[in-house]
This record gives structure tokens, C-alpha cells and sequence, in this order.
């Protein structure tokens, strides 16, 4: 009995060693695929300034950019879109249009996975106090 209860206790000790070996691989945290889907900001657009912002595009498809309100209310602005860079407000944009507050997508341009930029510009309509805008970015 006291050898089985010696085996016993020598196997135990034995399997408890070998779970506890050298695990020498890592694992790296992995950072989440950008996801489409649409951001809504708001932000004060100041006489002759810019209001842009980044985002990631996940696949290939259309981008789309809405000035959505405007406060004082119905005022004309310059939409863009384009990659991040040194122009604009920080934003190379590759397509512009002037446009009024609405509901509808007012610019929309094709774009492959990677960073973009859009947002809005004075066209020369914004009071000395500036204007309240709210833009929706939709990327695929």
C-alpha cells in the first residue's frame, strides 16, 4: 500500500512538472480591422476656416459626406474628401462641392481600404462669429 501510495504521488508530481514547461511562444494583441459604418461631428467652423475629420475606410466603396445642419441655419459651405496631408486643414482633398444643409449625401467619391479626410470649408458665407455645422461621414 505504501508503494502505490509512493507511485501515486511520484505520477502526480510528474504530470504537475510537465504542465508546467517552457511555453516560450507569445502572443501579440492584435489591433481591430477598421469597420465601415458613419461618424457624425460637430464642430465650429470659423470665418474662412476649415473642420475636417479622419476616418478608415475598410474595403472598397463609396464614401459620403453630409452637411447635415448648420447653425445660423441654411448656410452654404464647401464639402470635401481626400487623404490626410499638408493643405486644408490638414487634408489633401480630391473632390469638393458647395453645398446647403440637408438630409441627402451631398459629395460622394469612390475609395479603396486606407485613411481619408473630410469636412467642410468656408466658401465665403460665414459670419465673424462662425458657424455650428454637424457633418456624417459614411466609409465603407
Amino acid at each position: 500500500m505504501r508503494r502505490s501510495l509512493g507511485l501515486a504521488l511520484v505520477s502526480a508530481l510528474a504530470l504537475t512538472a510537465a504542465s508546467c514547461g517552457n511555453d516560450n511562444t507569445s502572443t501579440t494583441p492584435s489591433t481591430p480591422a477598421p469597420a465601415p459604418g458613419t461618424t457624425t461631428f460637430t464642430a465650429t467652423l470659423a470665418p474662412g476656416g476649415t473642420v475636417m475629420h479622419t476616418f478608415t475606410a475598410s474595403a472598397v466603396g463609396a464614401a459620403t459626406v453630409t452637411l447635415m445642419t448648420t447653425d445660423p441655419p441654411s448656410i452654404r459651405l464647401g464639402l470635401g474628401i481626400g487623404v490626410p496631408g499638408a493643405n486644408i486643414g490638414g487634408c489633401d482633398l480630391t473632390k469638393t462641392v458647395q453645398a446647403l444643409p440637408g438630409g441627402a449625401a451631398q459629395l460622394s467619391a469612390s475609395v479603396e481600404a486606407g485613411d481619408y479626410c473630410a469636412g467642410a470649408f468656408d466658401v465665403g458665407t460665414v459670419g465673424p462669429n462662425g458657424v455650428l455645422v454637424t457633418i456624417a461621414v459614411t466609409n465603407p
